[in-house]
């Protein structure tokens, strides 16, 4: 475990810990849900998306807004895990009605809640002069972690018991989620801003924010145009085993905690930026890679690559944002929360109609589009200094 870490600073890592191994069962789950198990056309899978996605921009904005206002952080917690409870409970019923207008709203408050324990860490870092980057790149590493994790977990209960059961294990652990908030988060807990003066308190438009949360969006695009494509690729085009799509988030998690543990090493060494960059290169390699796949050791061939691009990218981004952010702390990390929302708003729907269209092979090449328009926001921001 890191140095210099106290027991508050690990168990909000054990609370981001749950709270994604609480979305990383049903989010996955959800196209495959859709395509394979209720038979609906990839293009529907759009449709979700898009509830989904504008919910949790919405309520990631408003966490944002009112974090930085002073508001406490828990009742908003409690509201998200309620949320991802919904959420399980309606998909469980299996109509495409039920998962469009309850399922994806509510995991729109549940994806929001990452906005409250990312600002909450960097509050927690900031009070104990934690040093910033590697706080953040262990808080993403458990995120990655969980992901790791439980979508191998879900596609194997799928495999034994069938998709409902995954809901019923998601109400599970949204249960524990919210027990560990009441248990770890004080009630009267804020994470007020710390402006650094008047006129670069975010009052007016912070142009290299935007162009570190562009460079974000575009490479958030590329991971979800892949990622959402990737299962049924590699189910129905390729021909693998139902496993399989765990199995390669697997092994992609595995090299991205990896990497991200790396990531505050690396930072000593050379900038966020040429970091950022770097993984823009791997991601354009990768994805050509996976779309090229047609055996299993193939697909954990490309899936470990994968990993190294996110990993870089994960252990790094939220730095790098943030260190743009004028003393608008959770206003940065709702904007860096909401270009991962956009880029699956965009990225999820793209993809069902280029699947449908063409094929899902397509949509993974295509991907390399995003990470190549990475790199040019990246560029972009070469003049530009950090805080």
């Amino acid at each position: 475990m890191p140095d210099g870490f106290d027991r508050q600073a690990y168990m909000i890592a054990l609370l981001v810990f749950v709270a994604g191994g609480t979305n990383a069962t049903i989010v996955p789950l959800i196209g495959f849900y859709i395509i394979q198990v209720l038979g609906h056309p990839p293009a529907t899978v759009g449709l979700y998306s898009v509830v989904a996605m504008i919910a949790s921009i919405a309520a990631s904005r408003f966490y944002g807004e009112r974090v930085d206002a002073g508001i406490r952080i828990r009742p908003l917690l409690l509201v998200s895990i309620t949320g991802a409870m919904l959420a399980a409970v309606a998909a469980i019923f299996g109509h495409l009605l039920l998962l469009v207008a309850v399922t994806a709203p509510s995991m729109g408050l549940a994806n929001a809640a990452t906005t409250l324990v990312f600002s909450y860490g960097r509050y927690h870092g900031r009070l104990k002069a934690l040093d910033a980057g590697a706080y953040n790149a262990f808080l993403r590493m458990m995120v990655s972690l969980a992901w790791m994790l439980f979508p191998a977990i879900a596609y194997l209960i799928v495999d034994v018991a069938g998709a409902k059961a995954v809901f019923i294990n998601a109400i599970v652990m949204a249960t524990i989620w919210g027990g560990l908030a009441l248990a770890f988060i004080p009630h009267d807990q804020t994470c007020p801003m710390d402006r650094q003066n008047d006129a670069d308190d975010g009052g007016g438009r912070n142009m290299p924010l935007l162009l570190a949360a562009a460079a974000n969006l575009c490479m958030s695009f590329a991971h979800s145009l892949c990622a959402s494509a990737l299962p049924i690729f590699l189910v129905r085009e390729v021909g693998l085993p139902d496993y399989a799509p765990g199995l390669s988030l697997s092994v992609k998690c595995a090299m991205e905690v990896l990497l991200i543990l790396l990531a505050p090493r690396i930072m000593r060494l050379v900038s966020v930026r040429v970091i950022l960059a770097g993984a823009g290169v791997v991601a354009i390699v990768a994805f050509n890679v996976i779309a090229s796949v047609q055996t299993l050791p193939a697909m954990i061939f490309g899936a470990a690559m994968e990993g190294a691009y996110y990993g870089l990218f994960a252990g790094t981004s939220l730095t790098f944002i943030q260190g743009f952010a004028r003393g608008r702390m959770a206003r940065a990390t709702a904007l860096y929360m909401n270009s991962i929302f956009l880029a699956s708003l965009f990225a999820v729907p793209l993809m069902g109609i280029i699947a449908q269209y063409a094929s899902f092979g397509v949509a993974i090449r295509l991907a390399s589009v995003g990470a190549a328009s990475a790199l040019l926001m990246l560029f972009l921001t070469r003049r530009q200094t950090s805080t």
